[in-house]
């Protein structure tokens, strides 16, 4: 599993091809709290934009949206084409239920689904003692 970059040198918010609409639908929100580069593909290989900003030592976010029946071909093709970015993938069906998801991220501050200051630290858990009876 990937950390999230905290605060990375480019972060592109990429529609796979078909939800060009969605651009303006679900992300207004989003794109006004983080300012994300938009880029819509014109196929799952589409990813030139990103491609050319890729290499040195610059920190890469790319949040990608994509539908359940195209999910798998998109994200495998924009993994082997960009293996040294930060991918944070969306799979929705419905433009409204990506639109709730961005905006709780904006009003949350929460540009790549975690708190841009989220210790990421695993914690033990508490395991809870026996639970005692009153009159027991």
């Amino acid at each position: 599993m990937q950390t999230p970059p905290a605060n990375p040198d480019y972060h592109f918010l990429l529609f796979a091809p078909g939800l060009e609409s969605w651009v303006f639908q679900a992300a207004r929100r989003y794109w006004a709290a983080f300012r994300p580069v938009l880029y819509s593909m014109r196929a799952p290989e589409d990813v030139e934009l990103v491609g050319y900003t890729v290499g040195g030592r610059r920190v890469i976010a790319v949040t990608l949206v994509m539908r359940r029946d195209t999910a798998p071909a998109v994200r495998a093709a924009v993994e082997e084409r960009l293996p040294g970015v930060y991918l944070d993938p969306l799979v929705y069906d419905a433009a409204a239920d990506l639109q709730i998801t961005l905006n709780g991220r904006a009003e949350f501050g929460q540009r790549l689904g975690l708190p841009e200051d989220a210790d990421l630290t695993a914690r033990p858990t508490r395991t809870p003692g026996p639970i005692q009876m009153p009159g027991g």
